[in-house]
């Protein structure tokens, strides 16, 4: 029987100090990329479904347009969106009655780009400076003003959405890195 002698080096398994803490930092870094890359896609993400929503109302107002035989308009800006019914009689627009087409708001950091086609369109109603005017009209024969309307995350145009008509075909959503069909 051979038996060890104690002249020889013990070789133990295991990992340093110092290796242990650098596959910490590494992690450590890591996650904290992770977190930043995550966190700034929660806007975009928010964007969409803003995008989604307005673009899921004005078909419903076009069509709602078409089904009552009513005139329905869409006022927009920076801070928000408003449908509008037009009254024959009094020659004037008004908020819309439907509950689903209520007053709505963007967030702070969208940023909204809203271009009518054609200046030469005439939009219904009296020219009066305190009433209430929409941007573009969703008719009861289905026609729409062409529009465009595009929203982004402030200084970024790779993520933009786009919602436009060319006033006879349906009213489409063109969502970022898709092209046109």
């Amino acid at each position: 029987m051979i038996i060890p002698s104690r002249t020889q080096a013990s070789t133990q398994a295991g990992f340093t100090l110092i290796e242990i803490l650098v596959v910490m930092v590494l992690l450590g870094l890591l996650s904290g990329v992770a977190v930043f890359t995550l966190g700034s896609g929660k806007q975009q993400r928010e964007l969409a479904n803003e995008a989604q929503r307005l673009h899921a109302l004005l078909r419903m107002a076009s069509e709602e347009a078409i089904l009552s035989n009513s005139e329905i308009g869409f006022s927009i800006d920076e801070d928000g969106y408003e449908f509008l019914e037009y009254d024959d009689e009094a020659l004037t627009w008004s908020g819309s009655t439907i509950a689903v087409l209520k007053n709505r708001s963007f967030p702070e950091w969208v940023a909204i780009e809203f271009r009518k086609e054609g200046d030469d369109l005439k939009i219904l109603g009296k020219d009066e400076d305190d009433l209430k005017r929409p941007d573009m009209m969703l008719l009861s024969s289905g026609e729409v003003t062409p529009f465009t309307i595009t929203l982004q995350v402030n200084q970024n145009k790779d993520g933009q959405f786009v919602i436009s008509s060319d006033g006879l075909e349906d009213i489409t959503l063109l969502e970022p890195g898709k092209e046109e069909e």
